[in-house]
């Protein structure tokens, strides 16, 4: 998963800039050659870069509970934290896993309002 994700930042990074380009672009393709089909092409093209940060987030979310879990709270375990102290440590582990599930949504909402400023 940690692979995918890895390549999938790069290419939502890349999508993301030509996406936003896309959507600049796209009223004055769509009027410049007098086809809905052009504008609605580059909608297509920006909204799914946009989708593919969301995604990006999507498969971060277990990698990222895999490292707090299975990787962080074992080592935290030998001498670092106590015993008592270890609840309140899984709490602090998984609101710091669960950002990307924030970030997800966050991005979900980006792409709502620009479909609705598009829609006006």
């Amino acid at each position: 998963m940690l692979n995918l994700r890895t390549r999938l930042v790069y290419l939502a990074a890349a999508a993301q800039k030509f996406g936003a380009a896309a959507l600049v672009i796209m009223p004055i393709a769509a009027v410049l050659t007098r086809a809905p089909s052009a504008g609605l092409l580059l909608l297509v093209v920006g909204v799914g870069s946009m989708f593919l940060a969301t995604l990006v987030h999507l498969v971060t979310l277990p990698v990222e509970l895999d490292a707090s879990f299975n990787k962080a709270l074992p080592i935290l375990r030998t001498g670092y934290v106590s015993a008592e102290d270890e609840p309140v440590v899984r709490k602090i582990l998984r609101a710091a896993a669960f950002t990307y599930l924030a970030g997800s949504l966050a991005s979900l909402l980006n792409l709502w309002r620009w479909i609705a400023i598009l829609r006006r």
